[in-house]
């Protein structure tokens, strides 16, 4: 079996425009995937358009209702994935907790925005920014690009792209734009109880992928100390040594064995299917 758990569409801010549900389950198909979950970030609206509209016409496989959920614990922001829950309630769930992808991107690019001023970085607010489709880190991240006045604060940190300045304005609280996104995000505990409330398991999505932004064993620990159902082994970020590692952690802890390819219609992942595991997939027990 030929699995992808891990998809996004562009119904998420990080996706290209266009990345559609349609191209998504048509490229599946191609690829001859077996099974697939598609997992916006904080909302399941694709499962719930999927209730209504025949996606059989596009991918003939079986789609597992899926989540990117964002979280911030103790001041850092990481990532879980949902996956088999009641899709009606989690969708208004979702809107209650994260509300529109508008009203939290503005926020986000809005206290960015302050903090870029406070610190003496010059911006250029005259640029449009557009909620529904725009990410606030991203919108910033390229305004202080534009200054060469900023030079030295992309040297200085040592920030290559727009995921060196996301994680660090979600993870480090002494950098110049951290942002403790509880804000926006809800708790590990709240995802994780109202998740397993509607019979959906939660998953410690990419470990590896903060850019060693996060410690591993604290990222674990915390994963055995929500009750976590599982972690994402497989992913196009995670070496060979790191994926035995997570695979025996997690079969130690008996744990289900998740992986994906984090496919968002970019450059970066721009294969859909899972590249660093065996054809027949059988370490993944979602």
């Amino acid at each position: 079996m030929k699995n992808d758990l891990h998809i996004r569409t562009n119904f998420s801010a990080s996706a290209t425009p266009e990345c559609s549900w349609e191209k998504v389950l048509t490229l599946a198909e191609q690829k001859k995937l077996d099974r697939i979950s598609i997992t916006d970030f904080d909302t399941c609206i694709f499962h719930l358009v999927s209730k209504i509209i025949d996606t059989s016409k596009y991918f003939s496989g079986e789609i597992i209702p899926g989540m990117e959920c964002d979280v911030c614990e103790n001041g850092v922001t990481f990532e879980l994935l949902a996956y088999n829950f009641d899709v009606l309630k989690t969708f208004s769930w979702s809107f209650e907790t994260y509300e529109t992808l508008e009203s939290r991107q503005t926020k986000i690019k809005n206290l960015l925005i302050d903090l870029a001023k406070k610190n003496n970085y010059e911006v250029d607010e005259t640029i449009k920014f557009n909620g529904k489709v725009d990410f606030g880190h991203k919108y910033v991240y390229e305004n202080l690009l534009l200054s060469e006045k900023n030079k030295s604060f992309f040297e200085k940190y040592n920030i290559n792209c727009l995921t060196d300045f996301y994680r660090l304005s979600t993870t480090q609280k002494s950098f110049p734009f951290y942002i403790d996104m509880n804000v926006v995000w809800p708790t590990v505990k709240k995802v994780v109880d109202f998740i397993h409330s509607v019979g959906g398991s939660v998953i410690l999505a990419h470990p590896y992928k903060y850019q060693n932004k996060i410690d591993i064993n604290e990222l674990l620990s915390l994963a055995l100390k929500y009750k976590l159902d599982g972690i994402e082994v497989y992913h196009p970020s995670h070496t060979k040594e790191q994926i035995d590692y997570l695979l025996s952690f997690a079969k130690s802890n008996n744990l289900k064995v998740s992986g994906g390819s984090n496919f968002n219609g970019k450059s970066e992942y721009n294969e859909l299917g899972i590249k660093n595991i065996s054809e027949n997939q059988d370490e993944i027990t979602i």
